[in-house]
């Protein structure tokens, strides 16, 4: 069996980020105090959002003098990766740099964009990734410019409307289920039990299951595990290689989530991320989240 999905798990060390601030059209003063990326007080905007797969979000955006870009939203990548065909028609210098994922480095080059924008959010001098997006682009039969992280949308609050598709850059409309989330290097982590058993997940919108790290697992969740084992591409050319398991109880913080049908992967171990696993959004059915970051909650609504 093949499983095709995201695991873009990239942990480099980055310039530091031009953080700007974004206004609405109604504040001139605000226009004028800032260049562009923090939302004032009760600003939203909704854009349109298309979904493959049931569950990889591609919206449009630009990059320097480029528009009409084709954006993947994805909350476990960090930095952003931009394809290598952006970087050759922005002319912009190349530095080598190295990326861990999930059960392997690799080599790749690092660039700072100009400006990327989604939206009204535009950040300036952003730190990216550059590689070859072509496997993504086959898998999903249309052309994709870059995958964008949070350390690009993760300075405002937004929410992604599966239902409707739509992604909401705004102020989150909080919901009955919502679960307070730690961030470190642009990502968000949650604190779940799973069969009792205490990790911390990384929220991700660009896997479509549950995914734990093997090395991570200190109690025989294991034994729960059953069916063949999958594949699964890293999106830079490598194999993962995925042993299903059955999460007969799961709750994410208060939340009772019920059983949970995900894979454990073989990782780096101590040279690998600090959390326990991916916690997939459509994996658990969701029709919306929310990412609150005044707040520091993600909140959802089945």
């Amino acid at each position: 069996m093949k499983t095709s999905f995201l695991i873009f798990v990239l942990v480099a060390a980055c310039a530091a980020q031009t953080q700007t601030q974004l206004c609405s059209s109604q504040d001139p003063d605000c226009r004028r105090r800032t260049s562009g990326t923090k939302l004032c007080s009760g600003t939203a905007i909704e854009l349109p959002i298309q979904l493959y797969w049931d569950y990889l979000v591609v919206v449009e955006g630009s990059i320097g003098n480029l528009e009409k870009l084709a954006f993947i939203i994805d909350t476990g990548t960090y930095p952003s990766v931009i394809d290598q065909k952006i970087a050759i028609a922005l002319g912009l210098k190349e530095m080598d740099s190295e990326v861990a994922l999930v059960n392997r480095s690799v080599q790749t080059k690092l660039v700072t964009l100009p400006l990327v924008a989604v939206g009204p959010v535009r950040i300036e001098d952003v730190p990216v990734q550059v590689q070859d997006l072509s496997s993504i682009e086959k898998g999903l039969a249309r052309r994709i410019d870059a995958v964008i992280g949070l350390d690009v949308l993760g300075r405002n609050s937004f929410s992604i409307d599966y239902r409707t598709k739509r992604l909401r850059l705004g102020p989150v409309k909080r919901t009955p289920s919502a679960v307070s989330f730690e961030t470190g290097a642009s990502l968000v982590i949650v604190h779940a039990r799973l069969n009792d058993h205490p990790v911390r997940l990384m929220v991700d919108t660009g896997t479509s299951a549950l995914v734990l790290f093997q090395s991570h697992l200190k109690s025989p969740i294991s034994q729960f595990s059953g069916g063949r084992t999958a594949t699964a591409t890293d999106g830079v050319g490598g194999d993962l290689r995925l042993q299903p398991v059955l999460i007969p109880d799961a709750r994410l913080g208060k939340q009772e989530l019920g059983s949970l049908r995900g894979f454990i992967v073989a990782d780096q171990g101590h040279d690998g991320p600090d959390f326990d696993g991916l916690l997939s959004v459509r994996g658990l059915h969701l029709e919306e989240i929310g990412f609150d970051f005044e707040n520091h909650e993600i909140s959802w609504r089945k």
